[in-house]
């Protein structure tokens, strides 16, 4: 309290920064398991959020930090909304504005021409719109790369995102087929076909993906 008219979130200074950077700077030293190890953290404090119906609303490699001893922590929650069922609707409690653009979901994009550019519609961050970004950043933590990173320039990212294209597939073993089905998935439009994964499913994804991992570990050392 005290800096101002209301009171101010304070949080920890985190040693490695932010996901992007860090993945920068270990990118030929981080090993597989570390890197699924960084997507258990997001994972399980996106989970944490949706559990106390807090939509994030902006998660990309910029706002998942990296701590002292190397976990991941989920940050920034300027865009953050509070859930409430009224009658049955969703309303946000708190105010609201489009993630990154490499991140971000199409719903949450004004990827038309408006109609009334004076009273645009609002598009409010859903659970949903959170697991789109996750599925970005487990692209990232996986490759070392964000999301179009052949697209030097956002124009040709809005563009694709526009036209429904996603991200190209990486090559095995960055990728493996089942990590890319799951990303797929976190990636379905609204409406369209299955339903993006909950917090709780991408939990259990990674959890899996961690143990398969060990084993695979332990038969190289046998």
């Amino acid at each position: 309290m005290g800096f101002g008219q209301l009171p101010a979130m304070v949080c920890p200074w985190l040693e490695n920064g932010t996901l992007s950077s860090y993945l920068e700077r270990r990118h030929d030293t981080l090993r597989p398991m570390e890197r699924l190890a960084l997507l258990g953290d997001a994972a399980a404090g996106l989970e944490y959020l949706h559990s106390h119906s807090i939509v994030h609303g902006d998660l990309s490699g910029s706002n998942v930090l990296i701590d002292g001893n190397e976990r991941a922590c989920i940050s920034d929650f300027g865009l953050s909304m509070v859930l409430t069922d009224l009658g049955g609707s969703l309303y946000a409690t708190s105010r609201h504005g489009t993630g990154t653009l490499r991140w971000a979901a199409p719903e949450l994009l004004d990827l038309q021409v408006l109609e009334d550019e004076e009273n645009p519609p609002r598009v409010l961050p859903t659970p949903q719109s959170d697991a789109y970004s996750f599925g970005r950043i487990m692209l990232q933590v996986l490759t070392g790369k964000v999301p179009y990173h052949y697209y030097p320039r956002e124009a040709r990212v809005r563009d694709a995102i526009s036209k429904g294209i996603i991200p190209i597939r990486p090559d095995p073993p960055v990728v493996t087929a089942g990590q890319w089905a799951f990303m797929q998935r976190c990636w379905m439009p609204i409406g369209v076909g299955e339903p993006r994964p909950h917090a709780d499913k991408i939990v259990e994804f990674v959890k899996q993906e961690l143990v398969e991992g060990e084993k695979a570990t332990l038969r190289r050392k046998a």
